[in-house]
């Protein structure tokens, strides 16, 4: 018993040993995360940000999707796949009717690396795609955020 025990806390003692010097060591990849510009569109329905976001993130992603059941204004598309099957990088855009015109953010995520763009320049794609600056009132510049993996 005595003997089983003392192997039992070796083990236990090796384990935090091992996953409290893991702890410090850097990690090679960040995750980027921004929150893009916001743009006020007047005298446009919300199916024309509807239309412009699919065809943006199918622009700059691939494989742009609605999220959820009927007309919800919020698109999501991914970046490729890498070799194990996950991608690297993604963005949302949401589009939000008000009185005779509607509300776009863009929101993106991306691993650096092995993705080649940060998450700000992937939002900074993503506007120019939908371009919808010329008609915007408001815009307001990106939030980065980073944190790194490990």
């Amino acid at each position: 018993m005595t003997r089983t025990t003392g192997y039992r806390f070796a083990l236990l003692a090796g384990g935090f040993a091992l996953a409290f010097g893991m702890a410090g060591t850097n990690s090679s990849a960040a995750i980027d995360l921004a929150v893009g510009a916001r743009n006020v569109v007047k005298n446009q329905p919300v199916s024309a940000c509807n239309s412009k976001a699919k065809t943006a993130l199918n622009a700059v992603l691939q494989n742009a999707a609605e999220i959820g059941e009927g007309d919800t204004g919020e698109w999501e598309a991914y970046g490729a796949a890498d070799s194990s099957g996950h991608p690297s990088a993604g963005a949302a855009i949401h589009c939000y009717p008000i009185d005779n015109g509607y509300v776009v953010t863009f929101t993106c995520a991306a691993q650096v690396p092995p993705n080649p763009d940060t998450a700000s320049a992937l939002c900074t794609k993503l506007a120019a795609a939908f371009d919808s600056s010329a008609q915007a009132s408001l815009t307001v510049p990106p939030t980065i955020f980073r944190e790194r993996l490990g």
